[in-house]
């Protein structure tokens, strides 16, 4: 597979996007859109591969969202304002569609990047072919009264914030690659695999020099403020092309039935659940989660 290096876009919001293509941009286009605090050296690697075998190749472009990997760092306002909304991050997303002059692409969007996902696709309905939404939500943690929705588990937010924890020494690199590690590992449902251990240890060291340098180790939190509204699910109406939505049966932040109103409420979606897996990424499952969005993807390049 042909592989880039760090490209950069500039876009005319004064952000910086990193970002990497994979493949030939004469192959059918995917864009991954990580979750929250997540950057493009996180867990998505083993996927471009799957998703993009010799026998049907794609052109898939990871890049690491604004405040996380080598992306720009956005310092939070001295008055306490919010630094950026969903909407900016969608805005980056379209940027790079333009950038690129991407004229069909299938989105994959898991957790936060859910939401980025279908606003993506509502503003670019000629261009978005398919989309999977993985262990994602309609509504984020933040609901109305009309949702109906039981509220989000609380036991992924417990395991996340017992597994992070800044070093004493700020200049400890040990210490902070093993905290990115703990992190990484976190919502894990079963005891990792000694290859699952070191995948989360390599893609912790890539990433935590990458924040390092850049400086957004100290700005990806801002992500938690983008994220803490209520997410636009009144969007998903509006969506046409073939979409799956993937859930993990033991995930520990979002309700079975979240997936469900996803599935309900964009016109002819399809729900699959993943058995032995939580809110997480495990090899065991990455096969199968493969299989299911390019089974969908396939459903959008026959339009």
């Amino acid at each position: 597979m042909e592989t880039s290096d760090d490209l950069f876009l500039s876009l005319p919001s004064g952000c910086r996007i990193c970002y990497r293509v994979f493949g030939k941009l004469s192959d059918p286009a995917i864009s991954i859109i990580p979750g929250y605090g997540m950057a493009m050296t996180q867990k998505s690697g083993d996927l471009v591969r799957l998703l993009s075998p010799p026998d049907s190749p794609h052109y898939v472009i990871r890049y690491d969202p604004r405040d996380t990997g080598l992306s720009s760092s956005f310092p939070r306002p001295t008055d306490g304002s919010l630094v950026y909304t969903l909407d900016d991050l969608v805005d980056d997303v379209l940027g790079l569609v333009a950038h690129l002059k991407l004229n069909r692409v299938h989105i994959v969007g898991s957790s936060m990047g859910g939401p980025i996902t279908w606003l993506t696709a509502s503003r670019l309905p000629d261009v978005v072919r398919s989309l999977a939404l993985v262990v994602t939500s309609p509504t984020g943690r933040i609901q109305n009264g009309t949702d109906n929705l039981p509220p989000v588990y609380v036991e992924g937010s417990y395991l996340v914030s017992e597994a992070f924890d800044i070093p004493d020494d700020l200049d400890d690199d040990e210490g902070w690659i093993n905290s990115y590690t703990r992190l990484d590992l976190a919502l894990a449902t079963r005891p990792p695999t000694d290859e699952e251990r070191a995948e989360a240890r390599h893609e912790s060291e890539v990433t935590y020099r990458r924040e390092k340098e850049s400086g957004t180790i100290w700005t990806k939190w801002n992500h938690s403020d983008a994220a803490s509204v209520r997410w636009p699910c009144e969007a998903l109406k509006g969506i046409n092309c073939p979409t799956v939505v993937t859930h993990a049966a033991k995930d520990q932040i979002f309700p079975l039935a979240h997936a469900e109103a996803l599935r309900d409420n964009v016109k002819g979606a399809t729900l699959v659940v993943i058995e032995d897996c939580g809110h997480e990424l495990p090899h065991r499952v990455r096969g199968q989660l493969s299989e299911v969005i390019r089974a969908n993807i396939r459903k959008g390049e026959n339009l």
